[in-house]
């Protein structure tokens, strides 16, 4: 027999521990219960940031395109004409509000024109012979890599044709031109014998090498897929700085004029956007 006072004791002991166990218990299940509910919190709002990451990531649309320039020089002088060249680049789209959107573009482009000399150092007294009377139309490739950005506004008329309109400004960086010559003279003074001889050259030190464009001009876009679409642009690239600081068609110093190139550019693409 156990003595009463032992055994309540006894019960006294146990009971203490149980409670013990149970505070610990209780006070464990509620500290993982806490981790379990802030986690599951965090959870959401992670998603949520992760979620508005590829919201703007898809908003961006990257695009590849290519044609053809039209090209001429503008000048006080109207001795000139046009010549062809190419243009190609990529470009990366934002949208910013309702219809605005933005577009910044690295292109490689041909720039130029057509310019006539009518060159004459007999007025200096020098003998006439072909290399000091004679005329030389020459066609200038100015090889540009240029960098646009543009401000658009599209017009959601219908979902298979988007029209777009936009306007801006771009950085030319001239690396090198080609001058394309044709040069024509009196080969035998006093017998009319008129000689015509063609050739191309360097001509990049006679050249600016830094400009600034003004660029205005209208794309539609069709869609091909579900992700890709068609782009048919136009433009018209008007020189604001000039390629060259003085022209004189007399090939005479102190007589002549600035020279600017404007281009008119057509050019085909595909837009795509990042992210899925």
């Amino acid at each position: 027999m156990i003595p009463l006072i032992n055994k309540g004791a006894l019960l006294k002991t146990v009971g203490s521990k149980a409670f013990s166990y149970a505070v610990l218990i209780t006070a464990g299940t509620f500290l993982f219960s806490s981790s379990a509910f802030a986690q599951s919190k965090k959870k959401p709002a992670k998603a949520a940031a992760s979620s508005t990451t590829a919201t703007v990531r898809n908003r961006f649309e990257l695009g590849i395109a290519g044609g053809l320039s039209l090209n001429k020089f503008i000048t006080g002088q109207s001795h000139g004409g046009y010549n062809t060249g190419y243009s190609a680049g990529v470009s990366l789209h934002y949208p910013v509000y309702k219809g605005l959107g933005l577009q910044l573009e690295v292109n490689s482009m041909q720039q130029g024109g057509q310019l006539i000399k009518f060159k004459d150092d007999t007025r200096l007294g020098l003998p006439e012979n072909f290399q000091t009377k004679n005329v030389r139309n020459s066609s200038y490739q100015i090889n540009t890599l240029e960098v646009p950005l543009l401000v658009d506004y599209t017009f959601n008329i219908k979902p298979s044709w988007i029209p777009v309109i936009y306007a801006g400004a771009s950085y030319a960086y001239t690396y090198n031109v080609t001058e394309h010559y044709q040069k024509t003279g009196n080969l035998l003074p006093g017998q009319n014998v008129i000689a015509t001889v063609q050739g191309s050259q360097n001509a990049t030190s006679m050249f600016n090498d830094n400009r600034l464009n003004f660029i205005a001009g209208a794309k539609a876009r069709l869609p091909l897929t579900a992700r890709l679409g068609l782009t048919l642009d136009f433009r018209y690239v008007a020189g604001a700085t000039p390629v060259l600081d003085s022209y004189s068609y007399m090939d005479k110093a102190g007589f002549g004029s600035r020279v600017r190139s404007n281009s008119f550019v057509s050019r085909i693409g595909l837009v795509m956007p990042l992210g899925k």
